[in-house]
């Protein structure tokens, strides 16, 4: 049984839902269940993983339309998102941008689409530097200046005083993760990536963040769903067993309500 994908308007959301969100996110964040629920309406979309009706993870979206370098923007945030361990490993959260690609394919061929987060840990930083070919920042080239308008303007309008534009970090008042598999040792130093990722994001222990930006073009689309693809070919594993992880994609389909 393959792990479904389905993205729902914030405002569909049901109370068992809700709930069932919160069980699973309790286990990797230093959050109240009152400061999770106030936060689910700052979300203009989720996108719940279910695995036999049950949620094991789930991702908030907003989605903004805009005019950034006097160009029309579709802005797509990644937050909170979160997986039940044994759950990991079957791209769920590349295959929700490949949905959301599908599902915004006109804006693709009117606007500039970004998605964009803010990566507290070095395997959120992976998300982009490991499935999508260009993102930024990145150890392979400089940020090009129409990037770092972009990704001011985000971290200006969603996070104030909070957001460094020196550094494209994100302070945080305390660490709100709370999953031991984020930290970094010596020898997660020897992926280039990862001492990218530490190196741009120095505090990330303290838990700040660092603002990630991937732009949702043909390039990045087709390696996602070449991705897809490979991992419906080479799947392997089962998912739901304790300890294991799955190397079988998520299933998905526009059956999203908006």
């Amino acid at each position: 049984m393959k792990t479904r994908v389905v993205v729902l308007e914030q405002q569909c959301l049901t109370l068992a839902q809700k709930a069932e969100m919160w069980s699973v996110y309790k286990g990797f964040y230093n959050y109240s269940e009152r400061h999770f629920m106030e936060r689910i309406p700052q979300s203009t979309h989720f996108s719940l993983y279910l695995h036999g009706g049950k949620i094991v993870g789930f991702t908030g979206l907003r989605i903004d339309k805009t005019q950034v370098n006097e160009r029309r923007q579709l802005l797509i945030y990644l937050g909170q998102t979160v997986v039940a361990r044994q759950y990991r490993g079957q791209s769920l959260l590349p295959a929700t941008c490949l949905l959301l690609a599908m599902k915004y394919w006109k804006e693709l061929l009117t606007s500039e689409v970004w998605c964009w987060y803010d990566a507290l840990s070095y395997k959120a930083y992976l998300a982009c530097a490991k499935c999508a070919t260009d993102y930024y920042p990145t150890r392979c080239a400089e940020t090009p200046s129409h990037v770092r308008e972009l990704r001011d303007f985000v971290g200006e309008t969603r996070y104030g005083d909070a957001y460094c534009a020196r550094t494209g970090t994100v302070a945080k008042e305390t660490n709100y993760l709370n999953d031991a598999s984020v930290n970094i040792f010596e020898e997660d130093l020897h992926d280039p990536d990862v001492a990218f990722f530490a190196q741009a994001n120095p505090r990330h222990s303290d838990g700040h963040g660092l603002l990630v930006l991937a732009p949702l073009n043909r390039r990045n689309v087709f390696k996602l769903a070449v991705r897809y693809l490979n991992r419906s070919l080479n799947g392997r594993k089962t998912p739901g067993k304790p300890g294991k992880t799955s190397g079988r994609p998520a299933h998905y389909s526009l059956q999203s309500q908006t």
